[in-house]
């Protein structure tokens, strides 16, 4: 199933224009998730979509037919929300078929695929409890159930793994990559967690104020940002960002050149460096030097939080550069440090308009 919507726009009554203009086209089978902060608009646009709100402006197309006025009901996707909206005296098993049955599916028909849907989840066995009887994680697997049993053309899901421990987050995220490449379902996926974005999707799209500010494959959305927004938003620990000016197409930093760091044009420019992309050297050898203030262990790295010296203004809204540092690697608090960047990695974005310098 494809999926596009045209100059999509929400005002609410209050007049809080939720979603402004948004233009999206979703290929059959692709896995697309809407990425923001809360209120950025991505909830409703999902609720758009399936008939949940009525558009200001702009139109909505399913298979290329307009579904724009056409009800919920009769567009052939299924909603998974953040909240598990299961029936309290039906079973899990009931509240599985219940959308079957309704539809004149027969009890038996609709109970054999529930248990095939149960399977593929691993809650064959929590069939016949009742949703009292089941932990938060249990409840949203059988929501996800419910939606994935009528085997609908496209599936639209509100944070479905919000409410669930770590653990569980990370393996629902891992059947949901795998049921995805397993039956290619065309999926809309509403999240503000970064990580599950980038680990899910084919294409990610940013949203921030109601407008999308990126549309792009996963790898892109982190390394080639359109924009400063997008930069600070994808990435933990954040990206740096640093003033700097550019001269002959080079960038150029506390009065250091970074030849592969280029764009057209001179003037000044907002660097965009992942901590990543900074490099720990002898003092004196490297681009600035600093002191590590303090650091912090990210598993198999460490973050070390560098205090530039010599080198005022340097640090955009920023007091510390952030380094990602080998675990391994000994580093000390207080340490006079060196400190580089791989240029070619570097992001470089207008000063005025925060929009990326680079073609991607």
């Amino acid at each position: 199933m494809t999926v596009s919507v045209k100059q999509l726009a929400k005002q609410f009554r209050d007049g809080t224009r939720a979603v402004r203009g948004i233009d999206l086209d979703i290929a059959d089978g692709e896995f697309l998730t809407l990425l923001g902060p809360s209120g950025c608009g991505k909830t409703t646009t999902l609720r758009l979509i399936a008939g949940l709100e009525e558009p200001t402006e702009g139109s909505i197309s399913i298979n290329k037919r307009d579904v724009t006025n056409i009800d919920p009901g009769d567009r052939n996707v299924a909603m998974v929300f953040q909240s598990y909206a299961l029936y309290p005296h039906m079973t899990a098993l009931q509240n599985m078929t219940l959308g079957l049955t309704v539809g004149g599916m027969s009890k038996a028909e609709a109970a054999e695929m529930a248990r095939e849907t149960a399977r593929l989840l691993g809650i064959e066995k929590l069939l016949e409890r009742k949703p009292a009887k089941l932990s938060g994680g249990e409840r949203q697997r059988v929501a996800l159930g419910r939606a994935m049993v009528r085997r609908p053309a496209c599936y639209l899901m509100d944070e479905p793994l919000s409410n669930l421990d770590l653990k569980r987050r990370e393996h629902m995220r891992t059947e949901l990559k795998r049921l995805h490449q397993q039956h290619r379902v065309t999926t809309i996926y509403v999240t503000h967690d970064q990580a599950e974005a980038l680990i899910l999707s084919d294409r990610v799209a940013v949203l921030n104020e109601g407008t999308i500010q990126q549309v792009a494959d996963p790898i892109t959305i982190y390394e080639r940002p359109a924009n400063t927004f997008v930069a600070d938003f994808i990435g933990s620990p954040s990206i740096n960002f640093l003033n700097g000016e550019l001269r002959d197409g080079a960038a150029m930093i506390a009065g250091r050149r970074l030849e592969e760091a280029r764009a057209p044009g001179s003037g000044p420019v907002t660097l965009g460096v992942r901590p990543e992309d900074v490099i720990l050297e002898a003092p004196g050898s490297a681009v600035i030097d600093g002191v590590i203030d303090f650091t912090e262990p990210y598993g198999g790295v460490v973050i070390a939080f560098i205090s530039p010296q010599n080198a005022d203004g340097l640090l955009k809204e920023r007091e510390h550069l952030a380094a990602s540092v080998d675990v391994h690697q000994p580093i000390e608090i207080g340490a006079r440090v060196g400190v580089g960047f791989r240029a070619s990695r570097v992001n470089l974005f207008d000063v005025a308009t925060g929009g990326s310098l680079l073609s991607n």
